[in-house]
């Protein structure tokens, strides 16, 4: 029996008999320190764990913050690491470039000696055998063509035209 029903019983036989209510005995007395000091146990208990919740929060928090910066600081990382490799990719790419640009110049000087030796080759027989003033003639048109190199292309450019007209014309 609890300790406020025992002395609720007390207080009823003694307002029956008509007397005062008997005080608690020793035994009662003892019974409601010791319900008192559970009271005080559980009530500890569940503030300890009200607190553990809170520091469950505290920790969640302190969790998610260290998440948080470990994750920015690994975003750094590769950040640093694409840029570092981008820019030996770039190197390596410039020096590629430079090769191929330096090959490809080879090459075409190369080709362009071979069309030269080639054109003289087919010049040089061409030339003995054309008369004097023939070369003069020629070599004045040359002179006279590179002094008017842009009416000159005007013109050319309108010949052509005139002859791709005159074509469409005949063929309808």
């Amino acid at each position: 029996m609890s300790a406020d029903k025992q002395a609720g019983s007390h207080a009823e036989s003694a307002t029956h008999a008509g007397t005062e209510p008997d005080r608690p005995t020793k035994n009662e007395a003892v019974e409601l320190q010791q319900e008192i000091e559970r009271t005080r146990e559980h009530l500890g208990d569940t503030v300890q764990q009200l607190a553990a919740k809170a520091h469950v929060k505290v920790m969640a928090r302190d969790k998610a913050t260290e998440l948080s910066e470990r994750v920015k600081g690994t975003t750094e990382q590769v950040r640093i690491q694409t840029a570092a490799r981008a820019h030996d990719v770039r190197s390596q790419l410039s020096g590629k470039t430079a090769a191929a640009r330096h090959r490809a110049q080879s090459v075409s000087h190369e080709r362009i000696t071979q069309v030269r030796e080639q054109i003289a080759a087919v010049a040089t027989p061409a030339r003995d055998a054309t008369p004097a003033q023939v070369r003069e003639a020629v070599a004045k048109g040359v002179v006279g063509a590179r002094r008017r190199r842009v009416p000159l292309a005007i013109a050319a450019g309108v010949l052509v035209l005139s002859l791709i007209i005159i074509k469409r014309r005949r063929g309808r």
